[in-house]
């Protein structure tokens, strides 16, 4: 039951509910701060790649397809500051596509295990001093997308673009 919650949470919030909310970003708009210091779509979208790679990873016990380069924390992690240079940015379509192919890693992970196994220790040692189990692993992930979703949400308030919907 657990699983399949977790499941369905990862279906709406990373396959539906944050590609719905930039689906009409146009790329040239990605790093537009329209407030000092708010973060903007483009490093929304880079930061929860590098998380999730990184917990997904640590749950998954491997690297992922999708390959960041070394100074992609510098750019992207925890205390790093969003700048309004679009060029200092990857393509929505990298980042989508990056999302994309770790949610469905998790999701087939998932698919293949039973609620008891979220009982388990993360497979990383270093990602389980912060989520000790492969449960608290993945409630991390889908709340981390659900909190930053929530700031595209205000940032499109913000540059005068619709609700998106779902």
């Amino acid at each position: 039951m657990v699983k399949d919650s977790f499941a369905f949470l990862i279906s709406r919030h990373q396959e539906k509910m944050l590609p719905a909310f930039v689906a009409d970003i146009p790329e040239d708009k990605l790093a537009l701060q329209p407030a000092a210091a708010i973060n903007h779509p483009a490093w929304i979208l880079g930061h929860l790649l590098a998380v999730e790679q990184k917990i997904a990873g640590g749950i998954l016990g491997r690297q992922l397809k999708t390959r960041l380069n070394a100074d992609w924390w510098e750019t992207y992690g925890i205390g790093s500051t969003p700048k309004p240079d679009r060029a200092l940015y990857k393509s929505k379509a990298f980042y989508l596509d990056g999302l994309a192919e770790t949610s469905g890693e998790i999701k087939a992970f998932l698919a293949s295990k039973s609620d008891a196994d979220l009982d388990l220790p993360t497979a990383d040692p270093q990602l389980r001093e912060f989520f000790a189990t492969v449960g608290v692993a993945m409630g991390a992930a889908i709340t981390h997308r659900a909190y930053h979703t929530g700031q595209i949400a205000t940032w499109r308030k913000l540059v005068g673009l619709p609700h998106a919907g779902m």
